[in-house]
């Protein structure tokens, strides 16, 4: 059963009569993502595009593939931490997005060039994420290790992972007229992964940023020879809960 999901025309034709040719691909349906598990987890879309992934030749084949990207911040962690530090520290604390990637000729029919035609995707897929994590702001992003992902399809995916740091800046809190409480920044420590497989004859690819530990400090400051002020700051943040949070989103994806 043919289930590619774009929107046109696409002809089927066996491997031997690709070569030198490339069919057309229409606009490419959205992935299936969890639409309630991001609704329930305070999720927000900040972003829909449509793009060609590469336009290549693969053992004498023209492949074309083309992709559908919805990108998501978890808006309800970005409104807390800016509500606890009153409105201090604002952000893209934690992002997710998943895409859907059509290939024409169909990769089913390229069984040959079908593991260099995914390398490239992924090649692709990285440098992308790698883009989305430093548009939301993250810093010194790296990749840290590879593995693989049994995902919701049946599929093992190729999963890649990264660290990086959300720049917390120091911020201060006014007591007196002329007099204020600094709490110096420190990094917060991100930890991302990315997903990439293939699933019917299309390509999937899932992945996210979360903050990989807390931010907590203890302040003590002496105004007067009679006022001693003590702040204490803890964002409460859950790594373990958001990286649970945010497999199950990856894995969902459809």
């Amino acid at each position: 059963m043919n289930r590619r999901r774009f929107l046109g025309a696409s002809a089927a034709a066996g491997l031997a009569g690709l070569a030198g040719c490339s069919t057309a691909l229409g606009s490419v349906a959205p992935p299936e993502v969890p639409a309630q598990k991001l609704e329930s987890g305070g999720w927000k879309q900040t972003a829909d595009d449509q793009y060609t992934v590469f336009e290549k030749t693969f053992g004498g084949v023209d492949v074309t593939a083309k992709a559908h990207t919805l990108t998501y911040q978890d808006a309800a962690l970005s409104e807390k931490v800016s509500a606890e530090t009153l409105d201090q520290v604002k952000g893209q604390f934690a992002i997710f997005s998943a895409t859907h990637v059509d290939m024409a000729p169909n990769l089913d029919n390229l069984p040959i060039a079908k593991g260099k035609i995914l390398d490239e995707t992924e090649t692709n897929a990285r440098k992308q994420f790698v883009d989305r994590m430093q548009k939301a702001g993250l810093k010194s992003v790296q990749r840290t290790n590879t593995g693989t992902l049994t995902v919701d399809t049946g599929e093992d995916a190729r999963l890649t992972e990264y660290t990086a740091v959300f720049p917390f800046q120091t911020i201060t809190f006014p007591v007196s007229k002329d007099k204020e409480i600094t709490i110096e920044g420190d990094p917060i420590g991100v930890a991302g992964s990315l997903a990439v497989w293939h699933h019917g004859d299309y390509v999937l690819i899932a992945g996210g940023a979360y903050p990989d530990q807390n931010f907590s400090r203890h302040i003590q400051k002496q105004l007067s020879e009679a006022i001693t002020v003590t702040v204490d700051i803890d964002l409460g943040l859950q790594p373990d809960a958001y990286a649970s949070e945010l497999r199950s989103l990856v894995t969902a994806v459809q």
